[in-house]
């Protein structure tokens, strides 16, 4: 009987544990940052060969091109849905996590350099985005420029 009340103790706290692991993944994705984000492209620019383009769809902050967070596709998926987050950086230093207020950027390039700008380079930002009123945020970026110099 004791083997038996030891056995059901065991399992009992092995479950209780269990429960609260699973509570604190839950609660940390709920405070990991997040932006759902719409990418569209202005008819006009959208070339005639798009999966020859990559998307570059990334999050930075104001007045800076560093990612924060990136993701990476193809002109032809547009339009399209995405979300970025916090375990989507380049470099552990520069993440959501750290800034309070960023927009998010899509670049459309024929180069495998996104830091290389070429005339024919298309690019569009979002409005600004603040993590201010909680981490899971969205916003539309509409490719709607020339982003060549």
């Amino acid at each position: 009987m004791k083997t038996l009340i030891a056995l059901l103790s065991l399992c009992f706290s092995a479950t209780i544990f269990a429960h609260a692991d699973t509570e604190k993944a839950a609660e940390k994705k709920q405070t990991l940052r997040e932006v759902s984000v719409d990418v569209s492209i202005n008819s006009e620019l959208m070339p005639e060969n798009p999966k020859e383009w990559i998307l570059y769809i990334y999050a930075s902050q104001p007045g800076a091109r560093l990612p924060l967070a990136l993701a990476k596709t193809t002109l032809d998926k547009l339009p399209m849905k995405t979300t970025l987050n916090e375990s989507m950086y380049l470099l552990p230093h520069l993440t959501l996590k750290q800034a309070e207020d960023i927009v998010i950027i899509a670049k459309a390039t024929k180069s495998d350099n996104p830091h290389r700008k070429s005339k024919e380079d298309m690019i569009g930002t979002s409005q600004g985005v603040s993590f201010a009123s909680g981490p899971h945020q969205s916003t539309n970026v509409v490719i709607d420029n020339q982003d060549g110099k």
